[in-house]
């Protein structure tokens, strides 16, 4: 059986002081043994407005919030509308992304953002311009949404017996197939992932979303605001906050002990929902 997948698009991206603009159309062709792919004509099929000022004014706050002694290492805006084919299903998706590493040597915190929202950001900024020494992780922490975003990739196939990991409703995979809501718990995921015409779509959980019986967080608890580094499975190298003082840790995942309601979307994986975790 011969599988083809096309999608059409748009796209405005700033990336490290330079805006560019993208219209690119392409194909993939699967069966069970080979995948080909190429760009195809017809790149303006899909005519829908792009915001060029809400682009714009998200890497001008960016810009605000990111001064001396910090540095921007690392930023890229874009949004992005899109028209996917495959056989004869047809569906569009909008898209906004910020990655953002802020750096303070030899420190670095690493953002990434599914919206123009950048409040996050800013309590990253102010911390890490004031962060000390290197110190031991404490015994009790609180994982801040987008921290517990990046992990919940980490966890699956391994999740504490006292957290449900589900896959949330929203949207289409990667072959126009609806991401149902499921919990986790299948040896096949559903949907398939396929975050570009030019990779084969493989089977991935959408949108994770951790939850507890225990939903209430000790707010007395030291927080971790942000990555260091990219996760590395349990291990969490994180910017944290205590009494006022900021400072990286290294912090195991060996237990979660409560995760709060309220959620934020990530761009980690094909998705995952962030929600506050004390461990």
């Amino acid at each position: 059986m011969t599988e083809v997948y096309r999608k059409f698009g748009r796209t405005l991206r700033y990336e490290n002081g330079i805006f560019v603009r993208i219209e690119e159309a392409g194909e993939a062709v699967e069966t069970s043994d080979t995948f080909s792919c190429k760009p195809i004509s017809g790149a303006e099929r899909y005519s829908g407005p792009l915001n060029t000022e809400a682009v714009e004014t998200a890497v001008e706050e960016v810009q605000s919030i990111v001064t001396p002694p910090l540095e921007i290492e690392r930023l890229v805006v874009s949004e992005g509308l899109a028209e996917h084919e495959f056989g004869d299903r047809r569906w569009r998706e909008t898209t906004r992304r910020v990655h953002l590493s802020i750096a303070r040597a030899p420190l670095r915190a690493i953002i990434d953002l599914g919206d123009f929202d950048l409040s996050e950001a800013r309590t990253i900024a102010e911390a890490l311009r004031e962060a000390g020494s290197e110190r031991e992780a404490p015994q009790r922490i609180r994982l801040a949404q987008n921290v517990a975003a990046a992990l919940l990739p980490s966890i699956v196939g391994i999740t504490p017996p006292n957290v449900r990991l589900s896959q949330t409703a929203g949207g289409f995979d990667g072959k126009g197939r609806p991401i149902d809501a499921c919990e986790l718990t299948v040896t096949q995921w559903p949907n398939w992932y396929r975050p570009s015409y030019r990779s084969r779509p493989v089977r991935m959980p959408f949108h994770l979303r951790a939850s507890c019986d225990v939903t209430e967080v000790d707010e007395v608890l030291p927080r971790a605001i942000a990555l260091l580094a990219p996760p590395d499975g349990l291990m969490l190298r994180v910017l944290c906050v205590s009494e006022g003082e900021a400072f990286p840790a290294a912090v195991h995942v060996s237990r979660i002990d409560a995760i709060a309601p309220a959620s934020r979307w990530y761009p980690y994986g094909a998705g995952s929902f962030g929600s506050e975790m004390m461990l």
